[in-house]
């Protein structure tokens, strides 16, 4: 599977993921954000190692140039509202208000994502080094989780 087709079912599982902690009871939240936290952290990491970084010294484009360092500033956001969400009780009123904010301030980067960046991406690359990224990501998938399941 190539990066940008990877990525997408990422999106998808992740914007799934939100509606079922948002629709949960309060006893079920918790439990479902401590799933989808660690999907998200790796999410960005998989991005970052395996396209925004190498794609950026590769591209003449100044939106892939650039692009790291917005998505860097974006990503530090969001890790600080994840870390808001992981001191709160899911019990109180302000946990859900905050997921919220997450799931809104995700779903703009992921708009601009697909709309602008993968666009340009795909321009950039062609589809064996598109494999390629995405072979890696498959793979550093498949570790955490593996790890995961040792631990």
């Amino acid at each position: 599977m190539n990066a940008i087709q990877f990525l997408k079912k990422q999106h998808e599982e992740a914007k799934a993921g939100f509606q079922k902690v948002e629709q949960a009871s309060e006893g079920q939240r918790g439990r479902l954000w401590q799933h989808l936290s660690p999907e998200l952290k790796l999410h960005e990491q998989m991005e970052e190692q395996h396209l925004y970084g190498p794609i950026s010294k590769e591209a003449s484009d100044p939106k892939l140039k650039e692009w790291p360092e917005h998505h860097a500033k974006e990503v530090r956001e969001a890790e600080q509202l994840i870390g808001t969400i992981d001191k709160t009780s899911p019990q109180e009123r302000e946990w859900l208000e905050i997921v919220k904010k997450l799931h809104s301030a995700l779903e703009r980067h992921i708009r601009e994502e697909e709309g602008e960046v993968w666009p340009k991406i795909e321009k950039t690359w062609d589809n064996a080094r598109l494999e390629e990224a995405g072979k890696k990501m498959e793979a550093m998938k498949s570790q955490k989780e593996h790890h995961k399941l040792r631990t």
